[in-house]
């Protein structure tokens, strides 16, 4: 006579508790990842980007807020301020000294001084990209602004925002690269010809443009997205 294949009623209480119990343990762990998942969705949409290139209103106004600020402590700096900054122009190579070339100015490459560090860990670090660029007047108002790039790291999207920083420059200050002469602002050429003009020390596109003791005033913008 064959034994009985039956289990005691015991067991199989046991296993369908463990599998009552891995159920209920796998639904736990499943709406862990699905809140999970939620979560950093939420966050994804806060902090970047949305659709056609808008950025949350608040994340906007902190990035706002941290444009100025940073303007404001890299013209304040007691090393290479921006006053510094907008005159370390390189005489051959026609743009900023260390620069990549006049058109993207220093690009990607970190700008000198405080400001190139503060645009660093406050940007660069958190993946944005940024433009410099710095208007002067005219000697002429009617021909409006003329300006030069100082660095250019691509097309701004349409959440961009921008902060702006004047600078004054004065007749008797000179150019601070480190293969500039002693002349001063006023003894330069504001044309880029391969022969200056007499009594002319090189070429820096920014011109006399105000009487008096003032050379010009310049704009600094920064532009970030």
């Amino acid at each position: 006579m064959t034994g009985s294949t039956h289990k005691p009623a015991g067991q199989e209480r046991s296993r369908e508790s463990d599998r009552g119990q891995a159920f209920t343990l796998e639904g736990l762990i499943g709406a862990i990842l699905v809140i999970t998942a939620l979560l950093y969705a939420v966050q994804v949409v806060v902090v970047t980007p949305t659709t056609g290139g808008a950025i949350d209103s608040s994340v906007r106004t902190d990035l706002q807020q941290e444009a100025e600020d940073t303007l404001l402590i890299a013209s304040q700096a007691e090393e290479e301020p921006l006053s510094e900054l907008v005159r370390n122009w390189s005489q051959s190579q026609r743009t900023f000294s260390g620069a990549v070339n006049p058109d993207i100015g220093y690009g990607t490459t970190r700008i000198p001084g405080e400001l190139g560090q503060i645009l660093n860990e406050t940007f660069t670090s958190r993946g944005r990209l940024y433009n410099v660029e710095v208007s002067y007047l005219q000697p002429d108002p009617s021909n409006g602004t003329g300006s030069v790039t100082m660095a250019s790291q691509g097309t701004p999207s349409t959440g961009s925002v921008i902060a702006s920083q004047r600078v004054v420059l004065y007749d008797n200050m000179t150019l601070t690269a480190d293969s500039a002469g002693t002349a001063e602002l006023w003894q330069y050429d504001t044309h880029p010809t391969k022969n200056p003009q007499p009594g002319k020390s090189g070429y820096y596109p920014v011109p006399n443009a105000v009487d008096g003791s003032v050379y010009n005033v310049l704009e600094v913008r920064l532009i970030v997205w």
